[in-house]
């Protein structure tokens, strides 16, 4: 939430310095720097133009009062220059709107978090100002709705409001003005909804005007926590939450945890000055366990290494009877795998639980963290191919990509680990995903690293991915096609036309594998195009497999 500046500190409304003390007793007031950069509205300079009005500074239409004698405390200004905030017609029009009853300024605009001013006060004329309004602000800051005097809301004046939601037309007719649910900040918090119509402005209070919301008893505040973190988190103090996780109700407990991850959802670095607590809610009951497990995971996703330590106690937590709690577990072990994947080895056994050709969101995570795992540790996903291979069955297309690549990662090592599914992987070079292709024929050419038997029978199959559209697919076609006539490189010769073209591929890798191939097929026909590549191609990595796949024609 922007800081309000005190009245003699009055920033100016474009660039947030102090102005002078003339032009502090006017709203919005802007410097004399930022003055001095005012054009007409045509893009002429102000200053050569007479007396114009408005003036536009930095996009900003302002308004020039031109009352002040040159020599008078204006350093030879004849005038104070003031921001409109809401589309005024006149100068006289913009001091009316953008002041009091008694005339005094108000506020419109303070200093934001990188210190240039932003809008605080709007009056709003339809449901996308307000909402663009509301919009600058995060989950920390509260509004006062102020209305026509003698109008009506469903709010106080002086009552402050959060967690601005405008709601969908459904919800409220389709004839409805723009209207908006908001949260009564009070020891009993309400929703409320307000229609454009109704609001005459809206401006954000401070921290400090906020009522107390840490009294009461450990179930009122639990419930107004509960509440508030729906809507605005960040209204909330954590060290008044901290405590409630470790009540001796398992109710206040519960609500509790839920509330927590609400914060720690908005401000992950929240969650780090209490992991111990939240680890000493793993031995609670289940639903308090799934909301401790959530918030470290959301704490994982952001700061790893500072949960790193405590992945044995989540490992615990992964449960066949639970999928909730094997989601929230395998969300913690993704990021942590990624930033460390010996600290989530432990997992594999249990991971390998979960594994079913029927897809969950905690199967998905499961197979993303045992893809991480078998980068770095092939050999102890390797036991679980069969598994992995079955999931090839899948109905589902993002399923089996991450099988694939958990596939991938293990054959690049073993390439015998997944011979036995040869047929299967072939069924999915003809999926709609590229991703999916791509993977499918990188395995198969892992395969025929060191068993191009199991491979070399399906050659005629395999071919047509050089023509696909998708760089991926046709770089990991090639590779693989060269691994099969390295040893067959009779399968290969109907298909070194296709291959030679391949040589104007954009992709390099493309044209390196290509060369790979003609190579090992001793292609005669590409000569030519060969010794072109090896003089001309861009790429070192292309220049010298072509100059190889030369000597192997000559």
């Amino acid at each position: 939430m922007p800081s309000t500046p005190t009245p003699r500190r009055s920033p100016c409304s474009i660039c947030g310095t102090p102005v002078g003390s003339a032009a502090a007793h006017v709203p919005n007031p802007v410097c004399d720097v930022c003055d001095s950069r005012a054009e007409t509205v045509d893009g002429r300079p102000a200053d050569a133009a007479g007396e114009p009005n408005p003036v536009v500074i930095d996009g900003h239409t302002c308004w020039r009062q031109y009352t002040l004698p040159a020599d008078v405390d204006a350093g030879g200004v004849d005038h104070l220059t003031i921001r409109d905030a809401v589309g005024c017609d006149s100068v006289h029009d913009c001091i009316r709107r953008h002041t009091d009853a008694d005339g005094e300024p108000l506020q419109w605009f303070a200093p934001g978090p990188t210190g240039e001013p932003m809008q605080i006060r709007s009056a709003p004329d339809s449901g996308e100002a307000l909402e663009a309004f509301f919009d600058q602000f995060d989950s920390s800051t509260a509004f006062r709705i102020v209305s026509e005097e003698g109008g009506s809301t469903s709010v106080t004046a002086d009552q402050p409001v959060a967690g601005p939601t405008r709601l969908p037309a459904a919800a409220v007719g389709l004839t409805a003005p723009p209207t908006f649910e908001l949260m009564t900040v009070e020891a009993s918090p309400q929703r409320v909804q307000l229609s454009v119509p109704e609001i005459t402005a809206v401006e954000v209070v401070t921290r400090a005007s906020l009522p107390a919301l840490d009294e009461g008893s450990p179930d009122d505040r639990v419930d107004r926590y509960r509440q508030l973190a729906a809507v605005a988190p960040g209204l909330l103090k954590t060290e008044s939450l901290w405590p409630l996780i470790d009540d001796d109700s398992t109710a206040v407990r519960y609500d509790a945890i839920r509330t927590v991850e609400s914060v720690v959802e908005d401000r992950p670095e929240v969650g780090l000055t209490a992991v111990d607590r939240l680890v000493d809610r793993l031995d609670d009951d289940r639903p308090i366990r799934l909301y401790a497990v959530r918030s470290l995971a959301t704490v994982a996703e952001r700061f790893p290494e500072a949960v790193v330590d405590i992945t044995p106690e989540i490992i615990d937590q992964l449960n066949t009877e639970s999928s909730l709690l094997n989601a929230a577990v395998t969300q913690f072990l993704l990021p942590v795998a990624e930033h460390n994947p010996t600290a989530a080895l432990d997992a594999t056994p249990a991971i390998a639980s979960l594994l079913s050709p029927t897809p969950t969101r905690a199967r998905r995570q499961a197979l993303a963290v045992l893809s991480v795992i078998a980068e770095s540790f092939p050999e102890e996903v390797r036991p679980l191919v069969p598994q992995l291979c079955s999931i090839l069955d899948a109905d589902d297309a993002p399923y089996r990509i991450s099988c694939t690549a958990a596939l991938g990662h293990v054959t690049a090592a073993y390439p015998d680990a997944a011979t036995p599914v040869v047929p299967t992987l072939l069924d999915q070079l003809t999926a709609y995903d590229p991703e999916l292709r791509g993977n499918s024929v990188g395995v198969l050419g892992d395969i025929a690293q060191g068993f191009p038997t199991d491979v070399a029978p399906y050659t005629d199959e395999i071919a047509p991915l050089l023509d696909d559209s998708d760089p991926t697919v046709r770089s990991n076609t090639a590779g693989t096609l060269a691994r099969i006539a390295d040893e067959f490189p009779g399968r290969i010769d109907p298909f070194v036309p296709q291959v030679v073209e391949l040589l104007e591929d954009s992709w390099t890798q493309s044209r390196v594998h290509a060369c790979w191939v003609l190579g090992h097929c001793e292609a005669s026909e590409a000569v030519d195009s060969l010794t072109e590549h090896r003089r001309e191609d861009p790429s070192d990595a292309v220049r010298a497999r072509a100059a190889w796949a030369l000597k192997q024609i000559d």
